[in-house]
């Protein structure tokens, strides 16, 4: 069984341009992110998967594979699929699916979201949720939600606020911030991109189509410092974290 990394990066974005190839601190976006995946102790096969040259000669300039992409994929997961043409995967490989916009996320948690999918057989994907720490935060779209039933496994995600409260009052852990990972077993992501979805094409959340359609969402909880890079303001956040991390 192999376990492959692959963090799906289009050029073309639309709410911070080219962020892939923002650089901060001498580093492109999409180099912080394939560099700190790289520290993972399980993944075995790390690729970048892009329909970029210009994203492909950054990650090769520092050792790293890649693989290209056709520029009509409509998601990451589709862009991983054809990425894994390439690999020889098998049925049972383990794939992991990176977001190429979460430069922080923490090599631990990426292996203790591995670890969840190989113990639990009945899972189908393992994902990844912090609870929020600025409630400033919990009305911006660009924050996915996610609410959890008794076991952890997804109940919904949303751009909207998740749970709502109707007289206004949350405690800590209350809201759940989603972080850009999923890990499954090969066989899964066939059936993920035959599956019909409602609610993902009115969320534009292609994960809502896995629980619509009765598969199982793991969700391990961490406390994460892992951001997603969408806007000028997340560009700003995380510029102003490695200035406090490098100054200590």
């Amino acid at each position: 069984m192999n376990i492959i990394g692959i963090i799906p990066a289009r050029l073309k974005s639309t709410r911070l341009k080219e962020k892939m190839l923002i650089r901060v601190n001498g580093k492109t976006i999409i180099e912080h992110t394939f560099l700190n995946v790289r520290k993972s102790k399980l993944i075995k096969k790390l690729y970048v998967a892009t329909d970029d040259d210009k994203i492909k000669k950054v990650i090769e300039k520092i050792g790293g594979s890649v693989i290209l992409t056709s520029s009509k994929c409509k998601s990451g997961t589709e862009r991983i699929r054809e990425a894994l043409k390439t690999t020889n995967a098998n049925i049972n490989d383990i794939v992991i699916n990176i977001q190429g916009d979460e430069p922080l996320l923490e090599s631990r948690f990426i292996d203790k979201a591995i670890k969840t999918l190989m113990n639990e057989k009945s899972c189908d994907v393992v994902t990844l949720a912090t609870p929020f720490t600025d409630f400033k935060e919990i009305n911006n779209p660009n924050f996915v939600k996610v609410v959890v039933d008794c076991d952890n496994n997804a109940l919904y995600f949303s751009r909207a606020l998740i749970p709502f409260s109707r007289d206004g009052k949350y405690k800590k852990g209350d809201i759940l911030k989603h972080i850009g990972i999923y890990v499954f077993r090969k066989g899964i992501l066939d059936k993920w991109l035959n599956l019909k979805s409602k609610y993902e094409e009115i969320e534009k959340l292609e994960q809502l189509r896995l629980i619509e359609n009765l598969c199982r969402v793991k969700v391990v909880i961490v406390k994460s410092k892992s951001m997603s890079i969408d806007t000028a303001e997340d560009l700003k956040k995380f510029k102003k974290f490695l200035k406090k991390k490098r100054n200590g």
